[in-house]
């Protein structure tokens, strides 16, 4: 390498400089405002050597403008365990760019490289970026300053990067479209987009324990390969699908992920069972007669692979999943939730290892965003019958198929509509009229539907551009490919949640020179229209029929995605909204209720023994229950005292802190005697509240996994240990409660304990634990609140 401390890019990049000096460091830290996940790429096999070397590495980077990539988070901690965020809110949301990395040697030298680069591609390699090195032996006091700065920051100014943390940091990050990087296309291929977090995901759940698991994730962001990269380290695959598209395009994908196995396929024409991996048709799986030692010994396989696993209420599938004994098994889906409302859930032990919506998927730029245009249809819907949860077909056919409503639909098309276009019909009468419809007017189209043959010829020409629309009912909703897709046209009412994201998942897809998708709707008066805005918002919820709805005006929309609405379609759906109760009124009316057969104000406890909707929904929507008492005029004279107090702030927290672990319950109660609070309590006395709260049956639960496994021989410190190493150590990094390491000390914060201890809360404080335990253990091993 060559011997300077100038760095200048391009001819000079700075990355064989740092790689150098990471393969001799002893100590190896590194500062930098963000991290992209081109340049995590480029050092995590560096890092992860070291740190297997026992050489301590650390870095600290930031949030800041949302520049440092979720995906650069995960994939770096895959190497380095000791990662800080610089904490906006405690410096006062104060500029954050720093570039240094600084390095300790086994002979007593160091050596500090400060300049311009953050961990990028572009910065590391290929762009014009300053940068200069020196060593410890050359000025010894500088070198000892920024080591203490960077000291500092790691003890004093930043925090630890929890997965709760790096969790939410992805759901609500919102890349800036302005930054771009500019990375070549890699020979090898390696997790990208959504992969990289999710394969960590799947890592962490068989680590507790777990040996099946569920994986939700937009239409779109590539499925297929997680499982094959998931499935590296397996020797026996079983791959199921209930399309031959679906496992031919699999076999494809895993041919260039496992190079070096045999793939077969396992369906009506072929019986291949001595392969490394099987692609199954569950048609042909799943009946009983392949059920058997003869085809497959019941722990054949070491990881099997399901996909489109919103199907496992079939019969068929689940004969298959409860035949095979493998070591992992993988649900893959982009909307589990069935409108049969079947529990496929059960299937992978209602285990979700990981979860990306498309709003998720737009935001961190793995799907295009979208233009969508509300067209208003001007077909009755209310005069067609509904019949069995559907309109009349025939009925709905005479009201989609006529002359007016297609030449609207061919006029917008002519403003709006692109090159590749994919248009979803009632049935296949009315695919096969408006593919007559579109030739007419000299826009070149073709159906496929259930009456297609040769389907693989059409597709053929759409991708070659010499067609220009297809038509079609559900033949493209799963496990057709095709990222060129750039319009998708909706001509038939969709209510279904499950239906329009499958849908519009299929235009979705990053493909070269694509920027966006555009979206083409005819909305009318039919059942759930009132839903699309929310449908688009990625907001929407399945499960919770409660939703406040909003106008398109009102809505926010994932990054770089904009929706447009014909002003008659705005004002039909303002009336009705109007029409239905708002979700605060109908929180406000049962409470009331509830409050009406007590013959008294009701606890808190009682309001969550007796709601329909939820304590959790009043504790969200009114931003605590104290708020919603006050708003109701049910404060208590002393409650009013400390509403708006740091009393009635600690209480609000105890409400709403996130629990991925029942962990924090125990912790806290630590603090509690009697019906007193103490001042503080110590790392023993903690562990002994532990071993107590985890000894019942219920909550020892929350303990049976894999690292856990022999739990139940513990000893008071082990309990301590865990309880040092997770609630304590992550409550103490907020606000509302602090921890002396030294001491093993753990105290609520100033000024929180003065007003506790003033208002002597010990009552509510225990009320709102004992929610927060019913709740976390109904919802995780039993019924939902």
């Amino acid at each position: 390498m060559e011997n300077t401390s100038v760095f200048t890019g391009q001819k000079q990049p700075i990355l064989p400089k740092l790689q150098h000096c990471i393969e001799k460091a002893r100590k190896i830290y590194f500062v930098v405002s963000f991290i992209r996940d081109s340049g995590a790429k480029l050092l995590t096999k560096s890092l992860e050597k070291a740190v297997e070397e026992g050489k301590e590495v650390k870095v600290i980077t930031s949030d800041y403008l949302n520049v440092t990539e979720p995906n650069a988070l995960y994939r770096l901690s895959q190497a380095v365990q000791d990662i800080k965020i610089f904490d906006n809110d405690k410096n006062n949301s104060i500029s954050f760019h720093p570039k240094t990395y600084i390095f300790e040697y086994e002979n007593g030298e160091g050596e500090v490289l400060i300049g311009s680069s953050n961990l990028s591609y572009s910065a590391l390699l290929k762009g014009v970026e300053w940068n200069f090195a020196f060593k410890k032996s050359q000025n010894q006091d500088e070198f000892q300053k920024f080591l203490d700065e960077f000291n500092d920051l790691y003890e004093n100014n930043s925090f630890d990067m929890s997965i709760e943390w790096l969790r939410k940091y992805e759901k609500s990050y919102k890349r800036n479209p302005d930054i771009i990087d500019a990375v070549p296309e890699e020979k090898i291929v390696s997790p990208i987009k959504f992969q990289v977090p999710a394969l960590y995901e799947l890592s962490k759940t068989r680590e507790e324990g777990y040996d099946r698991a569920m994986v939700i994730v937009a239409t779109g962001l590539g499925k297929t390969y997680l499982s094959a990269f998931d499935t590296l380290k397996y020797n026996k695959i079983l791959f199921v699908a209930h399309r031959e598209e679906i496992l031919k395009q699999a076999m494809k994908t895993f041919k260039t992920i496992h190079r070096d196995k045999t793939l077969g396929l396992f369906n009506a024409d072929s019986k291949c069972i001595d392969n490394d991996i099987t692609f199954a048709s569950i048609q042909t799986l799943g009946k009983k007669e392949y059920l058997n030692d003869k085809y497959f010994p019941k722990d054949h396989f070491d990881y099997i692979v399901v996909d489109e696993f919103h199907h496992a209420g079939a019969k068929s599938y689940e004969k298959l999943m409860e035949y095979f004994e493998p070591g992992f098994l993988l649900g893959l889906t982009a909307t589990p939730d069935r409108m049969d409302n079947k529990d496929i859930y059960k299937w992978c032990n209602y285990n979700i290892a990981y979860e990306c919506n498309f709003k998720t998927g737009i935001n961190n730029g793995w799907l295009v965003p979208f233009d969508y245009y509300g067209i208003y249809d001007e077909v009755d819907y209310e005069a067609i019958p509904w019949r069995s949860g559907k309109y009349d077909m025939e009925e709905l056919e005479n009201k989609l198929m006529v002359q007016e409503r297609t030449a609207q639909i061919i006029s917008k098309f002519k403003i709006y509509g692109r090159k590749k276009t994919v248009a979803f019909c009632a049935s296949v009468k009315h695919a096969e009229y408006m593919t007559a419809a579109f030739n007419k007017a000299k826009i070149k189209a073709k159906s496929i539907t259930s009456n297609t043959s040769g389907r693989s010829s059409v597709i053929d020409e759409f991708e070659k551009g010499d067609l220009q629309v297809i038509f079609t009912v559900d033949i493209f909703n799963e496990g057709v490919d095709i990222p060129g897709i750039d319009t998708v046209l909706f001509l038939r009412p969709t209510n279904s949640y499950t239906i329009f994201i499958q849908q519009l998942g299929r235009g979705l897809r990053t493909s070269l020179g694509k920027e966006k998708l555009t979206v083409i709707d005819m909305v009318g008066n039919y059942k759930g229209a009132e839903l699309k805005p929310l449908f688009l918002s990625g907001g929407y919820n399945p499960k919770n029929a409660k939703q406040v709805l909003s106008l398109p005006t009102e809505m926010k929309f994932p990054v770089g995605c904009n929706a447009s609405f014909d002003l008659r379609i705005i004002d039909y759906l303002a009336k009705t909204i109007h029409t239905r109760i708002h979700l605060k009124e109908r929180l406000k009316k049962e409470y009331l209720e509830i409050k009406r057969d007590f013959g008294r104000v009701p606890t808190l406890t009682e309001v969550f023994e007796s709601s329909n909707y939820g304590l959790s929904t009043y504790i969200r929507e009114f931003k605590g229950w104290l708020h919603f008492l006050s708003l109701m005029d049910d404060l208590s004279p002393q409650q009013k005292e400390y509403l708006n107090t740091p009393a009635g702030e600690f209480l609000y927290e105890l409400e709403k802190t996130s629990m991925t672990k029942s962990y924090k319950i125990p912790a806290i109660l630590s603090l509690l005697t009697g019906e007193g609070i103490k001042k503080d309590t110590s790392g023993g006395l903690i562990g002994k509240v532990f071993k107590e709260f985890y000894s019942d049956e219920l909550h020892g639960k929350d303990l049976n996994n894999k690292r856990h496994k022999n739990w139940r021989e513990w000893q008071a410190g082990d309990f301590e240990k865990l309880a040092l190493d997770n609630p304590v150590k992550y409550l103490s990094r907020g606000k509302f409660f602090e921890y002396d390491k030294a001491s093993k000390i753990f105290s609520i914060a100033e000024p929180y304990l003065n007003e506790i201890i003033k208002y002597e809360l010990a009552g509510e404080i225990r009320e709102r634990l004992n929610y927060r335990n019913i709740n976390y253990f109904n919802r995780k091993y039993g019924e939902e609140e």
